[in-house]
């Protein structure tokens, strides 16, 4: 009974929104609050890797001269019941002029217990796991120039410190039984391009968005491991009659190296969390190659309150042994309430994976209550 009136209160913020103006007049009405520069919002989160997380984030708003979209910087932190913490800063500035161009920045520090499920897609190998401490440290910049037609390209910078303790299990990890500290330290360099129509950037009715990109971890640069990473996502936004929208996500991810087994196991991409394939616990099912599709229709409610209702599917495979499972889903239903002209909403999803078959089991669920969209 006590969970259930955690996920009472968490909706109860939903609806009252304690929202924290950081410049204006200090007037606290509906009209105010759409047109504040910057807000905060509390974030409250639930997942069974997490337990129940509460922290908060400011985010602004504003544009540049000649800019032709609204820059955004944000701040956050979050401090969870299984005395995890990690704070986050970046954003995306769009800068004008004779050759517009933006850039893509993201920092962020976290100090978490965390679990090592194994490695693979088989549901029945990855029930439990063995419990370590992550502290890692990780800064990426992305600078891009526009193009012609809606598209845009530059160089891409990774940087992840991560020390790995306490992670002690009795089968091999890379080859190696992991009982003392592990350091790992990885740096990129490699490029992206992307293609963006859409009408706005935080909550789209309409158009395409399109990503890709390449990034070479070597030894050479200072990285521990040598890997090249691949990944692309690609996104559709349509309105339907009535305001509807339905919105769609694939993605793809694929971590390759001469040895697979020297990449370390937190760098193979993952599935599950807040924004891919909901309702899965992150890091449960990993491998040196994802791919996942989900969809979403958005429908109003009333002003600005609109409910969603999710799916998702994918799995993780390997590209030295592939061995197809039963794919991985999470679906479920949420609110969204609209904060600022932005069209930047407050997010609560309630969602449940496949994995557990049991409708009573906690594990089979996760809620999240986040600012920003999965998608």
């Amino acid at each position: 009974m006590t969970r259930y009136k955690y996920i009472v209160f968490g909706l109860g913020i939903l609806c009252l929104l304690p929202f924290i103006q950081v410049r204006g007049d200090g007037s606290r009405t509906w009209d105010k609050i759409w047109s504040l520069p910057a807000i905060g919002v509390p974030i409250v989160t639930h997942s069974p890797e997490t337990n129940w997380g509460f922290g908060l984030g400011v985010q602004g708003y504003f544009k540049l001269p000649e800019a032709g979209r609204t820059s955004i910087v944000y701040l956050d932190g979050c401090y969870t019941l299984n005395k995890q913490y990690y704070i986050s800063l970046g954003g995306t500035l769009y800068f004008g002029g004779e050759t517009p161009w933006f850039l893509l920045v993201r920092g962020s520090y976290r100090n978490y217990p965390d679990t090592y499920y194994g490695i693979g897609n088989i549901a029945e190998e990855h029930l439990h796991g063995q419990s370590y401490i992550s502290r890692r440290g990780a800064v990426r910049l992305e600078p891009q120039i526009y193009l012609p037609a809606n598209w845009s390209i530059g160089p891409l910078f990774d940087f992840t410190h991560e020390t790995i303790n306490d992670l002690i299990v009795n089968a091999p990890i890379n080859d190696k039984i992991v009982n003392r500290p592990i350091v790992n330290i990885m740096w990129a360099l490699g490029a992206v391009t992307q293609y963006d129509t859409r009408d706005t950037l935080y909550y789209p009715h309409k158009g395409i968005f399109f990503k890709a990109s390449i990034a070479h971890y070597e030894p050479a640069l200072g990285s521990t491991a040598r890997m090249t990473c691949l990944q692309a996502d690609l996104r559709q936004f349509i309105t339907l009659p009535k305001d509807i929208i339905i919105a769609w996500q694939f993605k793809t991810e694929w971590a390759l190296s001469d040895n697979i087994t020297s990449i370390p196991f937190q760098f193979l991409p993952t599935l599950g969390g807040q924004d891919l394939v909901r309702g899965l616990r992150r890091n449960m099912f990993r491998d040196n190659v994802l791919m996942a599709l989900q969809a979403e229709f958005r429908f109003p409610i009333w002003k600005f309150i609109r409910f969603h209702a999710f799916a998702g599917i994918g799995d993780v495979y390997n590209t030295d042994h592939w061995n197809w499972a039963t794919p991985k889903i999470g679906y479920g239903i949420g609110l969204r309430v609209g904060i600022n002209s932005a069209k930047v909403n407050i997010r609560f999803d309630i969602a449940r994976n496949n994995v557990y078959k049991e409708w009573n089991t906690w594990d089979s669920y996760s809620f999240y209550l986040t600012a920003t969209e999965a998608f």
